[in-house]
């Protein structure tokens, strides 16, 4: 299996991401994991939320993107899996394309760069 790590921040990018792997074609080695940055919502309306609402309101949003990208992966049958990560985007991403059980990290161009990562990384506009 060829596993390829798409972390984003915002279901655009996301979706940019997923098209440009879906014209690469098919291949039965591929399996794909998304991995859905999202920042901790501190404000509801203006007013305060504890860190449980908090997290809670971010994987809501987080899910709902996710929702939005496995069935265009689905639709190609290109096995995936999901994942949520709340906090810095920047910093979760960094996190996320050091991973060693991954082949290639495919991100929008906007992404930070990380000079010292060592595998393949693709960038799309």
């Amino acid at each position: 299996m060829l596993k390829v790590l798409v972390p984003f921040a915002d279901v655009d990018s996301g979706e940019r991401v997923i098209r440009e792997l879906l014209k690469e074609g098919p291949s039965p080695e591929l399996e794909v994991e998304l991995l859905a940055v999202v920042e901790l919502v501190h404000f509801d309306n203006g007013r305060a939320l504890s860190r449980d609402l908090a997290e809670q309101a971010s994987r809501a949003t987080a899910t709902c993107w996710l929702a939005r990208l496995g069935p265009m992966l689905d639709a190609a049958h290109i096995p995936h899996r999901s994942c949520i990560a709340v906090g810095q985007p920047a910093a979760e991403i960094e996190a996320a394309v050091r991973r060693t059980d991954v082949d290639r990290v495919v991100l929008t161009a906007a992404a930070p760069r990380w000079p010292a990562v060592q595998r393949p990384i693709t960038l799309v506009e």
